[in-house]
């Protein structure tokens, strides 16, 4: 399985479902007190890391509505409007944000199910206004899904990810990491990637572990403990990577 956005949109229908399932069982399992405690990202809960994904979901149905001819809808009025909902959703009770959850999750997999073969290609609105094609539903959610599942600090981790999730999101992290003018030289080298990425200006050192060790390391969702680093020496200090 290649998950690549030449693929047929199915193909990534079964690593979704997978994905939402453990998603759910997970969230099935907090308490209401435990919903309420911190998650890895600063300043939100567990319940604003599951409202964000709710509405996340519902963004993408949006898309896919207006890319089969519904209204022109973007994915977010604006970032102002999304961080209110998300704010305000997290407050309900912890029995509301997971029917929330699984009623959104729900619709967006038959949306996806359902969505004309045609449409995929069309450009929608997304968050910011740009311009692009809507089957960029289908990795967005996946990653949306395996990241923050790991950002609840729960029993999911890194470890956890889909081998092919891994490698590929790890490509596409050094990708935009390369357009920061903060990030430090250096060449990634995942075990189970044989192409060595390089970032920054000059080799700088050569970061080595598993592809999903990796990608948490870049995501500030690791500290690196399990890399190993040539000549050796501290890891390089990467930039906070987006919430």
């Amino acid at each position: 399985m290649s998950l690549s956005d030449t693929d047929h949109p199915s193909s990534f229908l079964p690593a979704l479902t997978v994905s939402t399932d453990h998603m759910l069982r997970t969230v099935s399992l907090l308490t209401a007190e435990q919903i309420r405690e911190p998650s890895l990202l600063p300043g939100w809960t567990r319940a604003h890391v599951l409202v964000h994904l709710a509405r996340g979901a519902d963004s993408r149905l949006r898309l896919l509505t207006a890319a089969r001819g519904g209204p022109d809808l973007p994915q977010y009025t604006d970032e102002a409007t999304r961080a209110h909902e998300i704010e305000q959703g997290a407050r309900r009770d912890a029995e509301a944000i997971r029917v929330d959850l699984g009623t959104s999750l729900d619709a967006l997999l038959r949306g996806i199910e359902e969505h004309p073969d045609e449409a995929w290609d069309t450009p929608v609105r997304w968050l910011g206004g740009s311009l692009r094609p809507v089957r960029g539903v289908l990795w967005s959610l996946l990653r949306e899904l395996e990241v923050h599942h790991v950002d609840l600090a729960a029993t999911y981790t890194p470890a956890d990810w889909p081998t092919v999730f891994a490698i590929r999101e790890l490509r596409e992290t050094v990708r935009e990491l390369s357009d920061s003018p903060a990030m430090p030289p250096m060449r990634i080298s995942a075990d189970e990637d044989p192409s060595e990425h390089g970032i920054g200006a000059g080799p700088g050192p050569r970061v080595q572990g598993t592809a999903a060790d990796l990608l948490a390391w870049l995501t500030g969702r690791s500290d690196g403990t399990a890399l190993t680093i040539d000549p050796p020496g501290a890891l390089p200090r990467v930039p906070p990577w987006r919430q």
